[in-house]
């Protein structure tokens, strides 16, 4: 159930990070358009961009990536390993992983909840308020340890590793 409920939460995170990636575009667009045709760009672009599509695009994502198994890994050695230190391998990465997300978690916390609690705004061309997006990196690196720790569970309950043959034919979770 958790697992399902994850799974549904990370892909909707996906979905908006792919959202927000499309407005970015759509933005910037605007914003070289209305520069170079109307000599009119749109105030406040840079920071907007910067402060919070950049951000939910490279955070949101992260619970989703780690659920559909989709980080870049390096198979150098993997492939000639037995079945028993491969799991060994995932185990070690995923406590590895959830070490530095928890603990990039963990630092960015506070910044954002300070960021909060002072209304915390960027001023350039146009003044924009910057706080909600400070949340987007813990929430985003909380939900990716989340993640991570139910491959850990999975990992030491001993069920099939992820692309296995074994996992292939396995019953979805």
């Amino acid at each position: 159930m958790v697992e399902k409920a994850l799974s549904r939460l990370s892909y909707a995170l996906a979905g908006l990070a792919a959202i927000s990636l499309l407005l970015m575009m759509l933005h910037v667009t605007g914003d070289v358009a209305g520069k170079y045709l109307l000599n009119k760009p749109i105030p406040g672009t840079a920071e907007v961009v910067a402060s919070y599509y950049m951000i939910s695009v490279v955070f949101l994502p992260l619970a989703w990536l780690e659920v559909t198994n989709g980080p870049i890994t390096v198979d150098l050695f993997y492939e000639m390993a037995p079945d028993w230190m491969k799991r060994g391998m995932h185990v070690l990465g995923t406590l590895l992983s959830i070490l530095l997300y928890g603990f990039l978690a963990w630092l960015s916390w506070e910044p954002a909840v300070r960021a909060w609690e002072i209304g915390e705004i960027v001023e350039g061309a146009w003044k924009v308020t910057i706080w909600p997006a400070k949340f987007v990196l813990p929430i985003g690196l909380a939900l990716a340890c989340l993640a991570l720790a139910l491959r850990l569970y999975t990992l030491l309950c001993g069920r099939p590793l992820p692309g296995s043959v074994a996992a292939d034919h396995a019953d979805p979770v």
